[in-house]
């Protein structure tokens, strides 16, 4: 085992480089987010597949994240975070050039594989350049990083969309991703430790993680549009992850160097942390693909407005990461997640209130008060997880909590999309049944938007074929806003069950000395 010395004066240098990787790997997560309704239209597909651009990139960062450990065993810490920088940034080129949804997904990804390698060992690299009694300030630069990029991300992705395209959402990565690639190579040295007899790799729990996964997700992901168990190929997939799930948990048991030793699952904190951030992520973010839904396709706000409206919540949200990280080292982490879980239900519901008239104010007004309690979700939790942990493991609690975390964005981002198609088929279904020629106030609305058209211009042998359109599109609009209400309320009830489980959280005081990061 060779130890690499770091050289001395330069974790400025260091810091800044490492960074460079971690803020765009983290801005992706959301700049797509906005974007969304405009790759619909180059695309040619529906809501259905254009979750996958979210779902595969999140799900793609998870599976890559429980490998870097043994790339950065093979390769050094430095080489694979140059690794992770490079796959990220020419995927980044090929999603910007996607002509299908197919490509697009596929590009998505690559791309999260490189996210998922990237930013962990990004962070490592941090912890190792700076002498431990700077720790804290390398967990501080960390954390500036995660919070600022999310929060950047709408508000850029809808500049950058509203004067250029959507596709230079993807093409930003590249001078950014190229500079850090070279200044990489040029200044930034070795940091970890370099096993030449490093173990090798567990494919087949490699392999067995992605299969479930992948079946899990696009069990939930294709379920409303292949009609559930009536499906052959949804009952499938419930085969698929019913026989690999249980293959991965074995295999890791007994293999001598597993994947992710799920042993750990045995500490009652870290399992209990684990299924609280689950839950919370996955109604974090099913919401945060639902708003600019809302706002971009059923109010017709500009992408740039939609992100600016997203702006102020975002910024709190950062600040809030940041605050309750410290508090959570000060008091009770148990009490802090327990009342901003409540507070975050309390603001969710008021955001499931909005609809089709909601004025611009209001929403930003109530996503940022949404956004507050969020923050104030992840660190406690994370510094639960720590609690009677061993020192050999503690890089297993990181891993086991973030990927968590991506899993969740995956599910939360399915059960997101699937709730608003069907609750939009239900409402359409139901309104469809009141607008006939014997309901009055259906023959008002149609008279009132044939006057209209005939003050516009419009011939009279069209003003009925016209008005009945234009009844169609404002029922599916208003079919839709209903449905991303319920959607909300339900993601919100849902993400409630943290709650639950977070009374069983036993709080010990943090033996390991170990602080904890912003979870990105």
């Amino acid at each position: 085992m060779e130890q690499v010395t770091t050289q001395p004066g330069s974790k400025w240098t260091a810091a800044c480089i490492v960074m460079i990787g971690i803020f765009i790997g983290l801005l992706d997560g959301t700049i797509v987010d906005v974007v969304l309704p405009k790759m619909m239209a180059t695309l040619n597909t529906d809501t259905y597949g254009v979750q996958w651009v979210i779902i595969s990139y999140f799900i793609a960062a998870a599976i890559g994240m429980t490998s870097t450990g043994w790339l950065a065993s093979v390769l050094g810490h430095r080489n694979t975070y140059l690794l992770g920088l490079v796959v990220f940034t020419t995927f980044s080129a090929i999603c910007g050039q996607a002509t299908s949804i197919g490509m697009m997904n596929l590009a998505r990804c690559c791309q999260g594989l490189g996210e998922g390698i990237m930013v962990p060992i990004g962070m490592i690299i941090l912890m190792e350049v700076f002498p431990e009694e700077e720790r804290g300030l390398a967990l501080g630069i960390y954390g500036l990083g995660a919070s600022c990029a999310p929060a950047m991300g709408p508000t850029l992705g809808g500049f950058i969309t509203e004067h250029l395209s959507w596709r230079w959402v993807f093409y930003v990565n590249l001078p950014i991703g190229l500079i850090g690639a070279f200044l990489t190579l040029t200044l930034l040295w070795e940091t970890g430790k370099k096993d030449s007899s490093a173990k090798s790799f567990d494919l087949p729990g490699f392999i067995t993680m992605a299969i479930a996964f992948g079946s899990f997700i696009a069990f939930l992901s294709k379920g409303q549009e292949n009609g559930w168990l009536q499906s052959d190929f949804i009952l499938m997939l419930i085969v698929i992850f019913c026989v690999s799930l249980p293959l991965f948990i074995w295999i890791e048991l007994h293999t001598e160097k597993p994947l992710f030793d799920v042993r750990i699952f045995k500490y009652r904190d870290f399992t209990l942390s684990v299924l609280c951030m689950f839950f919370m992520s996955i109604a974090i973010y099913g919401i945060f693909m639902l708003i600019p839904m809302y706002m971009e396709r059923f109010r017709q706000f500009t992408t740039l407005t939609t992100g600016l409206t997203m702006l102020p919540g975002s910024i709190m949200a950062g600040i809030g990461v940041m605050v309750a990280g410290y508090l959570s080292d000060k008091y009770n982490p148990k009490k802090l997640f327990f009342f901003s879980s409540l507070f975050m239900f309390i603001s969710g519901m008021a955001l499931s209130s909005i609809d089709q008239y909601t004025e611009r104010t209001t929403i930003l007004l109530l996503f940022m008060l949404w956004n507050i309690p969020m923050a104030f979700n992840f660190p406690p939790i994370q510094a639960v997880g720590y609690n009677g942990i061993p020192p050999d493991k503690l890089d297993l609690v990181s891993c086991g909590q973030n990927v968590a975390r991506l899993l969740a964005g995956s599910v939360g981002t399915a059960i997101a999309v699937t709730l608003l198609e069907r609750k939009a088929a239900a409402f359409t279904e139901s309104f469809g049944r009141t607008i006939n020629y014997g309901n009055i106030a259906s023959m008002n609305m149609l008279h009132s938007l044939q006057g209209y058209l005939h003050f516009h211009g419009t011939p009279n042998q069209l003003l009925e074929k016209k008005a009945l359109k234009m009844m169609e599109l404002f029922t599916r609009v208003k079919a839709y806003t209903y449905a991303v209400e319920s959607d909300i309320f339900w993601l919100t009830i849902l993400g409630m069950f943290a709650i639950i489980f977070g009374l069983f959280i036993k709080v010990k005081n943090n033996a390991n000395g170990v602080k904890h990061a912003p979870i990105h």
